[in-house]
């Protein structure tokens, strides 16, 4: 139900047992294929805090997590540059004091709405995306529903 209407590395430093980095990814995959889930979110976002604190508290979440997909976050205002897919994208500033990753960008198809998720195939094709907060149910039901 959520998919074709539900939105990859962990760019920040307290990355968890059941995220993936975007440096490890590439590795990952060739060892293990299997999906790629992006959450890009944003430091302001209440709501992406929100389904932060959802996912830490929910060990069901996190096991699923761990299994099914490769799970990876991004702050779509990071300064770092990230390669994905083989593919370096950077920041873009776009006033003194704010701009965008492109990678976020490109992910979102330039949309703000966070947190914003996205499931790819272990080939990095897009497999749905959604826009807002999942509930636990939700979450789960999509993580469960991938093959």
């Amino acid at each position: 139900m959520l998919f074709p209407v539900i939105g990859i590395a962990q760019t920040d430093k307290t990355q968890k047992s059941y995220t993936t980095s975007f440096e490890s990814l590439s590795d990952s995959i060739n060892l293990n294929p299997k999906p790629i889930l992006i959450k890009i979110y944003a430091d302001w976002c209440a709501v992406c805090k929100i389904q932060d604190k959802k996912i830490e508290k929910d060990t069901a979440i996190q096991k699923l997590l761990s299994e099914k997909v490769y799970y990876l976050t991004l702050n779509a205002e990071s300064k770092e540059t990230i390669v994905f897919n083989s593919k370096s994208y950077s920041y873009k500033p776009n006033g003194t004091k704010s701009g965008h990753h492109e990678l976020a960008t490109l992910l979102t198809y330039g949309s703000s709405e966070y947190p914003y998720w996205v499931l790819l195939s272990p080939d990095y094709k897009e497999m749905g995306s959604y826009s807002g907060l999942l509930n636990e149910e939700q979450l789960k039901k999509v993580l469960s529903s991938i093959k």
